[in-house]
């Protein structure tokens, strides 16, 4: 795995999204039952994982096509409603995660880094459901890299 992609994500989503208050590497930050999680709010974890692996050539030391998938885990602590009875405010505050979201998946979308051959592509969003007040997305994004031996 090279740290290079890893890192460019985060510089992007750096970059682009100023809304987002903290971006790291998802360490179980959010794992917290008696405290607050040591991250600042609305923040992004991402997780980097080899989703397969072609070799393009008989030559081990050839290059490989690599699938990456990145986990971004989105977290908000606002406690906003969508309750169509709550206030039109404290539905707005809720409204502003989508537009975090959105933001992200701008960013991102169609994005291409060094060695990337296919560029990166949503491939799902789901939310948890949490016991401690938090609202988390799990925003799941592929992009395809010739990952060459150096």
């Amino acid at each position: 795995m090279k740290k290079k992609y890893f890192n460019d994500v985060l510089a992007r989503l750096e970059e682009t999204v100023p809304a987002l208050r903290w971006i790291d590497a998802d360490e179980g930050q959010l794992n917290f039952s008696d405290s607050r999680p040591p991250i600042a709010f609305p923040g992004c974890l991402v997780e980097m994982n080899v989703a397969g692996c072609e070799n393009i050539s008989v030559d081990p030391r050839a290059p490989q096509r690599i699938e990456l998938r990145f986990n971004l885990k989105v977290a908000f602590n606002d406690c906003a409603s969508f309750n169509t009875k709550s206030p039109v405010i404290v539905r707005q505050k809720a409204n502003e995660r989508f537009d975090v979201l959105e933001s992200i998946h701008s960013t991102l979308q169609g994005w291409r880094t060094e060695d990337c051959i296919k560029a990166f592509s949503r491939v799902s969003v789901k939310d948890e459901k949490r016991p401690d007040g938090l609202k988390v997305y799990n925003c799941l994004y592929t992009a395809f890299f010739m990952d060459r031996i150096e």
